[in-house]
Formats: C-alpha cells, structure tokens, sequence
C-alpha cells in the first residue's frame, strides 16, 4: 500500500490515475444509462434501488482501480525502461480483460460472454451478474498487488 501512496504522491501519476478513472467512470455511466433503452429512473424501477446503487459502486471501484493500476504500470515503465513483469503480466492481462467484460451494465454484458459460452451460466448466477463485477474488482486487486510488489523491487520504494 505504501507504495501505491508513494507513486500516487508524484503528480504525472496521480493525474493519469485520476484521468483514466473519471473517463472510465463517466464512459460507465453513459454506457449504462445514457446509450440504453433504460435511463436512470428506469434501470431504478425495473431492477431497484439497492441493484443500482450497487452497480453504480461497483463500477465506479473498477474505473479506479483500473487507473491506479494504469498509474503505476506506467511507473514502471518510466522508471525501469522496461515493463517486465514475469507472474503480473498474466494477473494483468486478466483483470483488464475482466473490467472491460464487465465494466458495463451486467445484464448489458451476458451478449458478450456467450461469445465464450458463458451467456447461459449468468442466468444461473444468484445476484444478476454483479458477480462479474465482483471477479473484476479481486483481479483488479491482484494484479495491483503484482504490480506494486514489481514497482516496489525494482525502484526501491
């Protein structure tokens, strides 16, 4: 964590974490309730207040972890001149593929995971895909971890 708020501290990284997380967010927001047959009022009436808001969470949770793990990629990259990242390359490609499947609404999404076979089984998942969201945030999480512990070794944080 330590190192996390150290990178953060320096300004070219705070900015483009804090840059990649508003686009992601309001990319989000008009994804879910500007571009869709359901707006605001009736994504609320039809799945319900508690469901919303915690899309809304969700969602806004990725944008930011996907910005901070953006920031500090970047910083090792800087730093280094190289990204070479071994065991959190594949934790990063994962959770960049999770947050973009599920980044939007999840509903929205079960289109895009028939494309691997998977529109049938979110139909079976108890919390109408907000799971998605949830295994987006821990490989978010995990690759963030990776990604620090690398940035920590290499730059002497």
């Amino acid at each position: 964590m330590s190192t996390i708020l150290n990178v953060l501290k320096k300004p070219r990284y705070a900015l483009v974490a804090i840059i990649i997380s508003v686009t992601l967010s309001v990319l989000f927001w008009l994804l879910t309730f500007y571009f869709t047959p359901t707006p605001l009022p009736a994504y609320i009436q039809n799945y319900g207040i508690l469901f919303t808001v915690t899309t809304i969470t969700l969602g806004t949770a990725i944008a930011i972890l996907t910005g901070i793990n953006t920031s500090m990629v970047i910083c090792r990259k800087q730093m280094t001149g190289g990204l070479g990242f071994g065991k959190g390359a594949t934790s990063n490609a994962c959770s960049a593929f999770t947050g973009a499947v599920a980044s939007g609404c999840p509903i929205c999404t079960a289109p895009l995971l028939g494309v691997f076979g998977l529109g049938g089984a979110l139909a079976l998942l108890p919390f109408q895909g907000l799971e998605l969201k949830t295994l987006a945030i821990v490989a978010l999480g995990v690759s963030l971890y990776y990604t620090s512990k690398n940035v920590k070794i290499t730059c002497k944080m």
